[in-house]
């Protein structure tokens, strides 16, 4: 049975690659303590949504050595599947076409499924099965690197890249309804005979840890933080799993006080059964609507 979600924190670590912009800075401080209402709505991906959906790409694939632009090019170029996020209303209808042309990068999430095997030979796929097979046989076991290497070399049985990736602080709630979506899209896509009839799924999550020992009983207690907390109830049905360090970033808890624990940035990489997705997704919303 899945258990409610762990109450989001005020501000998710952020880890060090993230650029600094002063004035963005000045804006944040500016809306520190206010309420902000806005409206979501999922798009079909099109080229000016480019640098937005690289964007979000680079935190998925941080410490992966993969084209994150040749990725986002393939997730345009199968614009059937999947969604981007964009936040609608608040502006004049006029503005809109202006908005899309100078600011083509402001997106807030976007959710699609990858073919890890029907696009072998593309470079871009190609290289990135090859730096996750590399990376799982430097941080995984001995079982699941053998199991990961004979599911990418099985082309009978197709391996999905499922990415589900948004800004930071989002809550949970944000990808329900697009995870429904692309369930949705996946099925009308299967009965016109696209390849996207998938035996397993990989996600990549985003966790951060902290090991603090207790002196008394010289033991170690692990704290993790999942930047999407739905992450968490996901991982939990996964067949296998491996963690691998980004290297040369930290972050810090929501206080960001001197003393406060220093967290460590991890992705974490899950084998899922893509016949049980529905069935997981159910297990999600059920933990959110607990919480």
């Amino acid at each position: 049975m899945s258990h409610p979600l762990k109450k989001p924190r005020a501000v998710f670590p952020i880890e060090d690659y993230v650029e600094d912009d002063s004035e963005d800075e000045e804006m944040q401080d500016e809306c520190i303590g206010q309420t902000l209402n806005v409206d979501f709505e999922g798009f079909t991906a099109s080229d000016n949504d480019f640098h937005g959906i690289k964007r979000l790409l680079q935190q998925s694939f941080r410490g992966l050595e993969v084209d994150v632009s040749g990725i986002a090019d393939t997730i345009i170029s199968q614009n059937y599947v999947g969604s981007v996020i964009k936040q609608v209303g608040g502006e004049d209808e006029d503005d809109d076409e202006e908005m899309d042309e100078e600011d083509d990068d402001q997106l807030f999430g976007v959710t699609t499924i990858i073919n890890l095997t029907s696009r072998k030979d593309e470079k871009c796929i190609a290289g990135f099965r090859t730096t996750l097979v590399e990376k799982c046989s430097e941080y995984a076991n001995d079982s699941t690197s053998q199991q990961l290497r004979e599911l990418l070399g099985n082309e009978s049985k197709h391996v999905g890249l499922l990415i589900s990736e948004r800004v930071v602080n989002l809550p949970p709630q944000f990808a329900l309804p697009v995870f429904e979506s692309l369930l949705k899209e996946l099925e009308e896509a299967k009965t016109k005979k696209m390849p996207y009839e998938f035996a397993y799924l990989i996600l990549i999550c985003k966790v951060f840890k902290h090991e603090k020992k207790k002196k008394k009983k010289n033991k170690t207690v692990e704290t993790e933080i999942w930047s999407n907390p739905e992450e968490e109830v996901i991982a939990e049905e996964s067949l296998a799993s491996f963690d691998y360090i980004v290297k040369g970033d930290k972050a810090v808890s929501d206080d960001w006080d001197e003393d406060d624990p220093q967290y460590t940035p991890f992705r974490r990489v899950l084998l899922l059964d893509a016949n049980r997705l529905p069935e997981i997704l159910s297990k999600v919303k059920q933990a959110i609507y607990q919480s």
